[in-house]
This record gives C-alpha cells, structure tokens and sequence, in this order.
C-alpha cells in the first residue's frame, strides 16, 4: 500500500509539474495507469478460487473484451470532461481570474496529493494527519483575526453557510442555558439575583462563566437537558430579535427557519447611501428594542458584502454593544461574516502580526501603490476584527483555494460545549465533536493548508496579494470610467460604474445613451451576462447581480439617476440588474492588461447586440 501510495503522489507531482491548464484530466489518466496495472486495484489472491478463465486479472490481462471496454468508457469519460472543461473558455480569464496563479497551482496541488492518499475523500477527526493540517488552518486565521490560539475555538465546515448555521446554533443553545439554569434546583441559586428580562439579556461572557460553574458541579449534562436542546423551543424561550444586514437577509432567514427560532425575530439592518449598513439606524433599532423590553439575541456584521463589496463600518457596533452592558445592562453576540474580504486584514500586519498604526499603512500603501487610498473607517472595521465573538471565513472568495470549504472562529473555547450532544445513556460514546456537519473534505482541507504554507498572514506576505487585488480592482474602474462610448448599429452604449466596493468587487450597468427605461437596461444587462454563459457553459469572472427593495432598500435610487433613468423608474421597477467582476488575480497588471480586460468586456456586449 505505501507503494500505490507514494506512486500516486509521483503522479500527482509529475501532472503539477507539466502545468498544463487540464491538470485534473491529467492526473486522472495517470491515476488509471497506476490503478489498473497495480494489485491495489486487482489483487493476485483471491480467497475463493475461480477458474482462470473467469478471473478478471487474468481477462485485463489477456486484454479481453472486459478490458477494452473499460478502455473504451474511461477514454470517452476523458473525451467529455476536456471537452466540457476546454470549451469557448472566456478570453477574461488570464487577466482578471485566480485559476492559473502560483497559489491556486499550489491549492490544486495539495489537493490532487490528499486525493491520492485519501481514496474516500473524507475525514472525521479519525486521521491525524488532516487534524494537524486543521489545527495549523485554524491557528493562523486565529492569529489573523487576533484571537488567542490558546482561547479560541475553530474548525473548517464543509461550506460557509454551515460556518454561520453552527454559530447561530451555538448561540440558541446558549441564550436558553441561564432560564435552564433557573429552572434546575441544583443551579437556580447561581440566577437566584436576577429577573427575567435579565436572564434573557446576559452577555456571553457571564454566560460562560456560569457554564463553568455547572462543570464544577457536574450538573452541566442534566441543566443542558432543560435549554432547547432537551425541550424544543418554548414559548417561555423568547430569545429576541437577531439583526443582520439586509443584503443578507434572505441567508438568515433560512437559518431562523432550520433552527426553529422563525422570521419573525429577524429584523434586516437598513444601508445607506455608500450600501453599508446604516449605524444610526441600527443604533436606533437596538435602543427601541431594549426600551420595549425585547431582548436582542445578536447582531451580524460584514467585512465585505457578497452583493457590493462594501465593508461596514465596524467600530460602531462594538461601541454600541459597550454602551448598552454599561447602561441598560444589556448584551448582545457579534458574529462578523468575513467570508469576502477576511483574508484582506494580511494587509494591515506587520511580520510579527502586530496592527501597523494608520499613518504608517497609508505610507506604504502610498508609496507602493498611489491610486489605493485607506479611509480611517476600513481601517478602524478590519483592525478591531477581534472584538467580535466569533468570525466566519470562505477560502474561495480571497482566491486562495477553489474548493466548497467555510471556517468558523469562536473567540471562546467554552463556546464548543454548546455544539456537542450531552451524554445520556453512553457516556464513553457521547458525540464529542463540536461542530455541525462532522466531517471534511481531506483533500479540500490539504489545499488550504497548502497555501497556508506559502506565506504568513501579513503585509509582506498575503497582503501583497490582497494590495494586487484592490489595486486593480482600482485601475479597472478607473478605466471603465474615463472609457468612450461604443457604437452598434447606430446606438450608443457606455459603461457606469456603481462606485461602492472597498477592496476587489467591481459592480457596473451597460448603458444604452439615450434610454430612460430601467426594465430596458436590465433586459440588456441580462442579456449580455446569459450571452457569456452559452458561450462559456459557465459564468467564468462575470456574473450578474440583482438589486432589489428586499437586498438594497432604496440604495440603488441614485444609482438610477447617474444612468439618466427616469425620474420614477427606481420607485415603478424596484430592481436593478449590474454586471459584477471579482478581481482574484495574484499577478501584477500593467495599463496593457487593464486595456485587454475593457475590450472582452466591450467585445461580449457587441457580440450580445447580435442575439
């Protein structure tokens, strides 16, 4: 076995190393060489003895019909896939895209390697060798973050959305403890002081504290059969309202629904004009739900919105958490989905992952990339990341690994209590795993460790690559805007740009001059993104997004206005269709490629005019 093993790991480096674009054809036809000639695959004794002429080993070998058929279907199986995969590929792809960089090379790379090792692909803390790649993944965002290694809990979930599901379910497990904990006769004196309404509204941290004491008295099991966990969501568990952005409302609210909390205690955060969420409306918000006496079960912060790229304004909301426990002795939970724009913080540390004060930053940005200005309100947002009480990252979206995986950081080792089923009847065979999906990918799991590996987590390493996004994100809405209008066909087209994202999202509307219909320019919008998709087979950096009343409030009015609209079209249509690029390239672009990158765009609207 150690044999197949290590020649499996010589294919997969011999495919990395011809760096050809259809790497994983390539390691699979390796693969079927070494499977079909080894006795992994076709062992020489068999414990039931056959004929030799009904042996499969001996019918591959003799090449008999069995062995060209499987020839035939593997080869047609390979035909399709380079086919699928190589067909009218987008010329945008080597400008703006991650696929063909270093890091992805070495992401693909850890994890064709794990794939080879793991044949049933998955892990559940039973392989010592992906635990210790997790611990070190988890360390470093940790560390990112600002959260003590020693503290703090995390793990790698099989997608972000389970990342933010579990701590969503962390927390309703948690918020019930202190009712629980007065229910119980042998813990009702640790609440014996407090009132209702108190109970409903203590911070975590005292919640925790309280938790530790139920270790102590080893009640901690039975006191947790009386939260929700044991008794289901009852009318005297009113755990409050859960605020989050409205660009995400939809997300949470099929998390309120799952775990049984309803979408009547959700309430969405409005924007502003910039498309952050508005702090003083959510100020006022949180004011009138204490002043009504409901309690607030948290709230949920953005570095980086998936629809915008807009990253909200951070330092407020930790200062809003810190007036109310010293005023109203009112607390709430702060989960921060840094699923955008998390890995962006590299930027702001230094070697020894120390926070570069602003002035310094802004020299060095300066002086390394004029065009990036650094406003007082990012830095403040990304800088104070460790005030919050848990942080959610995916690998995907900072175009490091291209692979479905989500991390969850909890500042708040104790946290992971509130994620394990208590033993009952087994205590030897209690589920000790906190977390909600119970296994991994291993070969996802060996590629972000892979590129954990390249560089550290601060400015001289990743935050190169962060600077290299945004900087072109810059230089292409730069271009964009100072762009002539195209002709087709007598009709006069131009490129607005929707200015709002803080690092590498790039939103903008192909705009017919001289058109006052909002339902004209979406169809043409739409149209030009479903022409790229039937010529791609896939969307490729291109995508389309959608801005409604639901996701973006009235936002979007302005937006309307700078695109010569009607003056009513926003409050008659109430949805906007935008193009939106997402700069993961982690090469340096020059004016030639920025130039490149204008004209596929123009190119794909002309040739979308055609349809």
């Amino acid at each position: 076995m150690a044999n197949h093993k290590q020649t499996c790991l010589s294919a997969t480096e011999r495919v990395y190393h011809t760096r050809t674009v259809d790497t994983l054809v390539c390691y699979h036809r390796e693969m079927a060489k070494i499977l079909m000639n080894s006795e992994y695959c076709f062992p020489k004794e068999n414990k039931v003895k056959k004929n030799d002429s009904d042996n499969l080993e001996t019918k591959i070998k003799n090449h008999t019909i069995e062995k060209k058929a499987v020839d035939n279907a593997y080869d047609s199986i390979l035909d399709t896939l380079k086919q699928q995969n190589n067909y009218a590929q987008s010329d945008i792809e080597p400008y703006f895209s991650h696929h063909h960089s270093q890091v992805m090379q070495l992401a693909k790379f850890g994890y064709l390697s794990a794939l080879a090792y793991n044949s049933d692909n998955v892990f559940n803390h039973h392989s010592p060798l992906q635990i210790q790649q997790e611990k070190k993944i988890i360390d470093d965002l940790c560390k990112l973050i600002g959260f003590s290694s020693k503290d703090a809990f995390g793990h790698i979930t099989t997608s972000h959305t389970l990342a933010c599901y579990e701590i969503l379910w962390a927390l309703r497990n948690l918020k019930t403890l202190p009712m629980a904990i007065a229910r119980h006769p042998k813990s009702r004196d640790l609440v014996a002081d407090k009132k209702a309404f108190e109970l409903f509204n203590m911070s975590i941290s005292d919640i925790l504290v309280m938790s530790e004491q139920l270790n102590k008295r080893e009640i901690f099991d039975d006191v947790s059969y009386l939260t929700c966990r044991g008794t289901g969501m009852t009318k005297t568990m009113h755990l409050g309202k859960l605020l989050v952005p409205v660009s995400r409302f939809e997300f949470w609210k099929k998390a309120m629904d799952i775990l049984g909390l309803g979408y009547d205690n959700l309430i969405a955060l409005p924007i502003d004009g910039s498309f952050k969420t508005d702090t003083e409306k959510m100020r006022s918000i949180v004011l009138r739900l204490i002043e009504q006496g409901e309690p607030i079960l948290g709230i949920i912060g953005m570095l980086g919105s998936p629809s915008y790229g807009s990253i909200d304004k951070l330092k407020p909301l930790f200062e809003l958490r810190k007036e109310c426990e010293e005023k109203y002795n009112n607390s709430f939970y702060i989960h921060i989905d840094a699923s955008q724009f998390g890995y962006m913080k590299s930027l702001f540390l230094d070697d020894n992952h120390e926070i570069i004060p602003y002035e310094i930053l802004c020299e060095r940005l300066k002086k390394d990339t004029p065009l990036l200005e650094l406003t007082p309100e990012i830095y403040e947002s990304v800088t104070q990341l460790s005030l919050a009480d848990s942080v959610s990252f995916e690998p995907f979206q900072a175009g490091f690994s291209p692979y479905p995986t989500g991390v969850v950081c909890i500042k708040d080792a104790r946290m992971s209590r509130f994620l394990t089923n208590p033993p009952r009847l087994c205590p030897e065979q209690a589920d000790g795993v906190p977390e909600i999906d119970g296994i991994q990918s291993a070969p996802a799991v060996a590629s972000m460790w892979s590129v954990h590996q390249l560089y550290p987590f601060t400015l001289s390493g990743y935050g190169k690559y962060a600077q290299i996004q945004w900087e072109t994100r810059v230089k292409l809405e730069q271009f964009f805007n100072q762009a002539q209008t195209f002709e087709k066909e007598g009709e006069h087209y131009f490129i607005r740009v929707l200015s709002v994202s803080d690092f590498n999202k790039l939103n903008f509307a192909i705009v017919k001059k001289g058109n006052t219909c909002l339902e004209t320019q979406n169809n043409l919008n739409k149209a030009i993104y479903e022409n790229l998709v039937v010529k791609s087979h896939y969307r490729q950096d291109l995508s389309l997004l959608t801005l409604c009343a639901r996701n973006s409030d009235d936002a979007p009015m302005q937006f309307c206005r700078e695109c010569d609209l009607g003056k009513n079209e926003w409050e008659t249509i109430k949805h906007l269709s935008l193009l939106q690029i997402t700069i993961k390239s982690t090469q340096l672009v020059d004016k030639k490629q920025i130039e490149a990158g204008y004209q596929y765009i123009k190119k794909i609207v002309l040739s979308a005019l055609d349809q």
